[in-house]
């Protein structure tokens, strides 16, 4: 749950659920040629949110909500990428338009790129802090495209370190209620689908200026924080800088060297620092587990594609040591910046994940019980609570349903306005006063830190005035809003996108005879696991042909004398009866 990371699901189904949605059983046929996508009927309360949020504040007429209503349309063909986000008519772009992505950037946008030059001016570089000398780096995925922020770490005497986290300075290049402004607004996020990227911003400064490439002289907003032995920090600052980065590593060759691996010269040039931070990581971690912060240790599913952008495969990605390196240093330097505000008692945006409600942790306790999991009986439940309950989950054959019913404890993240009075609470990370800073190219809250991070930094006595007046809070009410609601929505689109590529996926395998094992039971019907091809099916309770009983996780169904028993975790024959692509489901039936 690092960086304010929300739990992941495997689909939309799932997601739908965990909200409360109910266990709506498809139906089996799909209408011909209806690619009408029905998600609007179903979920419109979802897909009205971001109309929602700004209808909170009816007053506002100015700022935010003018700027968001008064942008272009912006659907319409996409020219990177796959193929299919190319087409007007293709299923996928049909898809992310019920969701209102906006998937092109409107001409004043490409406009305003024209002017953007190819790397940072010297002029640009004025005033900043140089460090270029310095060693830092980047971490990222093998298939990243966009490096957002880099790391630096140093040695002090009595155990210290400095750990230093750089991220691109995306508000130089993205000045205030500029068109590149409004349009990242609008946004709210990037959206990212398996075979594409929908940015926040354009690719000129997602990819380019502000993308912080190695041996490329780069503008950054730095946070530096000094750490002592037992993993306390003790210190922070705060600057804007330049730096050149010496080195764009990937999590798995950083994992190959902490693993003993043969590595490239380049590479072990950096074992100290990359040691020095493994050491620091797990020191992090510990802190966090006895402070009751919720780890996670969560496996997501990659699509891979062949030369036609076809599904080739679908593998699971598990997380590894070093992914957790990046993790840390954002949420220590969101944690820093964070303290920033709350200390000169300003308002800001900040990320706020409640506590779930006792009510519905209760309802959730009792359900969790009838599967043999006993929720601790304590007046407040933490995230490691929730964590444990996780841990014991893993070690039955069902966990992953028993993992999707313990996550009914936790409620979701979202953005709200705080300062030093009313203080804003993450539950599962157990901190307070936590934001979010490190990404300003794909989420816009970071790039509102940014902001006025530096214009408190710069002019501290007119900034804090400026940001504590009650129209500027109400402004950044409705941004937190609508940012709350566009992340909801790009989480919706990716989910629902991963489903419609594992429909195309299986559609060739129509009427197989497959090895599955039963994933979750529900009055609904069985969701199944189909073994060869790492994907979901469902199989609707009506199409067993029978009277359904639940007792935890088995589902028997009775059918006159006779009786079937399904238990979750266990192996089951199927046969893929259709593929829905209204629902976006593998309808299945027994074999």
């Amino acid at each position: 749950m690092a960086d304010g990371k929300d739990a992941q699901f495997n689909s939309f189904r799932d997601l739908m659920k965990a909200r409360g949605e109910g266990e709506t059983p498809p139906e089996d046929k799909k209408g011909p040629k209806d690619k009408g996508w029905t998600l609007e009927d179903e979920y419109g309360d979802q897909v009205e949110a971001s109309e929602k949020a700004l209808d909170e504040f009816p007053d506002v007429d100015f700022g935010a909500r003018a700027r968001i209503g008064q942008r272009p349309r912006a659907d319409g063909p996409m020219k990177e990428g796959a193929a299919c986000y190319g087409d007007e008519d293709s299923d996928e772009l049909e898809l992310l338009r019920s969701f209102r992505v906006r998937t092109v950037f409107p001409p004043d946008v490409k406009q305003a790129c024209k002017a953007l030059s190819g790397d940072p001016s010297e002029e640009d570089k004025q005033g900043r802090l140089d460090l270029r000398g310095e060693q830092i780096y980047t971490i990222d995925g093998a298939d990243a495209r966009d490096y957002d922020d880099a790391i630096s770490y140093e040695a002090l005497e009595d155990g210290q370190v400095k750990i230093g986290v750089h991220i691109a300075d995306v508000g130089h290049y993205v000045p205030e209620g500029s068109v590149l402004d409004d349009e990242a607004l609008a946004r709210g996020t990037s959206v990212y689908l398996p075979d594409q990227v929908v940015p926040m911003l354009p690719e000129a400064i997602s990819n380019g200026l502000c993308s912080l490439v190695g041996g490329r002289d780069r503008l950054a907003f730095s946070v530096f924080m000094i750490f002592d032995a037992k993993g306390e920090r003790l210190s922070y600052s705060v600057a804007k800088t330049v730096i050149c980065s010496v080195r764009r590593c990937t999590y798995t060759e950083v994992q190959g060297l902490f693993d003993g691996e043969p590595v490239e010269d380049s590479l072990e040039a950096l074992r100290a620092s990359l040691e020095g931070f493994a050491v620091w990581t797990r020191t992090q971690q510990k802190l966090r587990d006895a402070k009751g912060s919720m780890r996670i240790d969560s496996k997501e599913k990659k699509f891979l594609f062949d030369e036609d952008g076809e599904v080739e495969r679908i593998v699971d990605v598990k997380k590894i040591f070093s992914n957790t390196l990046i993790e840390e240093t954002a949420l220590a330097a969101n944690q820093a910046v964070g303290d920033f505000f709350f200390e000169r008692g300003l308002p800001t945006i900040y990320r706020v994940h409640p506590e779930k409600d006792p009510d519905e942790i209760e309802a959730v306790a009792k359900m969790l019980l009838e599967h043999g999991i006993r929720v601790p009986g304590k007046e407040r439940l933490t995230g490691r609570d929730v964590g444990r309950l996780i841990r014991q989950a893993r070690r039955r054959p069902n966990a992953e349903a028993l993992i999707g019913r313990i996550m009914g404890l936790v409620e979701r993240a979202v953005y709200e306005v705080k300062d030093h009075e009313d203080v804003a609470e993450h539950f599962g990370l157990a901190r307070k006063a936590y934001l979010h800073f490190t990404s300003p190219i794909r989420r816009y809250p970071d790039l509102i830190v940014h902001r006025w991070l530096h214009a408190v930094q710069s002019g501290p006595g007119e900034a804090s005035a400026d940001l504590k007046t009650d129209e500027m809070v109400e402004d950044l009410k409705v941004t937190a809003g609508h940012s709350s609601a566009q992340s909801e929505m790009a989480e919706m689109a990716e989910i629902a996108v991963k489903d419609l590529k594992v429909c195309q996926f299986m559609e060739p395998h129509i009427d197989e005879k497959l090895a599955a094992k039963v994933v979750r039971v529900s009055r609904g019907g069985l969701e199944v696991e189909l073994s060869d091809f790492n994907v979901a099916g469902f199989m609707p309770a009506r199409s067993l042909g029978g009277r359904i009983q639940l007792k935890g996780s088995t589902m028997t169904v009775l059918i006159g004398r006779r009786s079937l028993s399904f238990t979750e975790g266990y192996a089951i024959s199927v046969r893929i009866k259709d593929v829905d692509f209204i629902r976006l489901q593998i309808i299945l039936e027994l074999a």
